[in-house]
């Protein structure tokens, strides 16, 4: 669902943040800023973004990397984590996870498959989606709740709204093969608990998620459980 388009940013104030707290317990996460080198890449890896420019190049390193760590810990041996034809990772098998790098930033999450169908996790720019954009990412009634809150909160909400709908995305599509717009998803914040509420087609009810705002970034995080059912 791209459409927020990158920009080029200082590096980040913070080199890690704690986003635990995004996914039960038995889903692993790491967050660390974008490190400008390829070291670590597999040859494989590496052939995936040799004609990148280097910004796509460090950001797919750094995300390799993280991942490797989680999948050491969950007892996978070294492999090259390559992509499919719509650039999803091919995890190994046994194993769900997802990938998101922006404004500097990298987060990888990832569990053993069973008690965790699938996984989302996505990194924005705090004040990336602008009001010209709203009507473009929200439902109406979600522009309508957004712009009922208050003024100062209003980028930072747009840009979780923004997220949520691209953790609930890839979550979703490794099962449904759903290709969701975002006016396709309907997201309910919860900004006290941190929380959302997702509505898409494909689910007998609503995904839980849950969100952490960190100035500059938005982070959203999104577990599909295994008594989440799809249509």
């Amino acid at each position: 669902m791209p459409l927020v388009s990158a920009r080029e940013t200082p590096a980040p104030t913070r080199a890690a943040l704690d986003a635990s707290a995004l996914f039960p317990s038995n889903v692993a996460v790491l967050v660390s800023a974008v490190d400008e080198t390829l070291e670590g890449l597999l040859p494989e890896e590496l052939a995936l973004v040799a004609r990148a420019v280097p910004k796509r190049q460090h950001e797919f390193a750094t995300g390799r990397r993280l991942a490797r760590r989680l999948l050491a810990n969950l007892g996978c041996r070294e492999e090259p984590l390559l992509a499919d034809g719509d650039r999803v990772p091919r995890w190994p098998a046994g194993i769900v996870g997802s990938i998101s790098h922006g404004h500097g930033l990298c987060a990888v999450a990832a569990a053993p498959r069973g008690a965790i169908r699938g996984l989302g996790i996505d990194v924005e720019e705090a004040d990336a989606v602008r009001p010209e954009l709203w009507r473009r990412v929200l439902r109406p009634e979600e522009e309508k709740w957004l712009r009922a809150q208050p003024d100062a909160r209003q980028l930072q909400l747009a840009a979780v709204f923004f997220s949520a709908k691209e953790a609930l995305y890839k979550a979703q599509f490794p099962l449904t093969g759903a290709r969701l717009g975002f006016h396709d998803v309907l997201v309910e914040l919860d900004p006290a608990g941190s929380g959302f509420q997702a509505q898409t087609p494909g689910f007998a009810r609503p995904l839980a998620g849950s969100f952490a705002i960190a100035a500059p970034w938005v982070l959203a995080g999104l577990a599909i459980v295994a008594e989440e059912r799809t249509t």
